[in-house]
């Protein structure tokens, strides 16, 4: 019986706990969502950006038809100057555009230029070799014994490391 009841009061409680979770998650999604406060939100424009050195840089910025050029560095931006941003350049069309159209190259004009391509001198061997992308060459050639040696590589490192390993127990 008191398993019953443990269990029932773990399950109440988890319910409460997810119920008040989904409250608290409504709420914050009508609260913060929109921070707009009634107003438009500003649409602002990254023009162009040039670093002048560490952590300076100059900024052009259009902001609701107006363009500013700030200075942002360690402390802080400032305003350098503002003026009326350029209108865009507008092209009015008053009758039937003509728009340029590539013909679509056909089965048989690829081919030929395969012909063509297979025909032309290209000092190329006939048949090149094929490996996959990706892919170092393996090496072929072993190392020899000198050049391993003094490297954990090297058979002569672990004989000598045995032998001191032998002489530490000993002595």
């Amino acid at each position: 019986m008191d398993t019953l009841l443990v269990t029932l009061r773990v399950a109440l409680s988890l319910g409460v706990v997810l119920a008040l979770m989904w409250v608290l998650h409504r709420a914050s999604k009508k609260r913060f969502a929109g921070r707009t406060s009634g107003r438009r939100a500003a649409t602002v424009e990254v023009v162009g950006r040039q670093g002048l050195g560490g952590k300076a840089s100059v900024v052009v910025v259009d902001v609701e038809g107006e363009r500013l050029v700030l200075g942002v560095s360690e402390q802080g931006v400032s305003l350098l100057t503002s003026g009326q941003a350029p209108a865009p350049e507008l092209t009015i069309v008053t009758g039937p555009v003509q728009l340029p159209v590539r013909p679509a190259p056909s089965a048989d004009a690829f081919g030929q230029e395969l012909a063509l391509q297979a025909d032309a001198p290209t000092g190329l061997p006939e048949a090149l070799p094929m490996r996959p992308r990706n892919r170092r060459p393996q090496r072929t050639t072993l190392p020899t014994a000198q050049q391993l040696q003094g490297s954990i590589l090297s058979v002569d490192t672990w004989r000598q490391a045995a032998a001191a390993l032998r002489n530490r127990r000993v002595g």
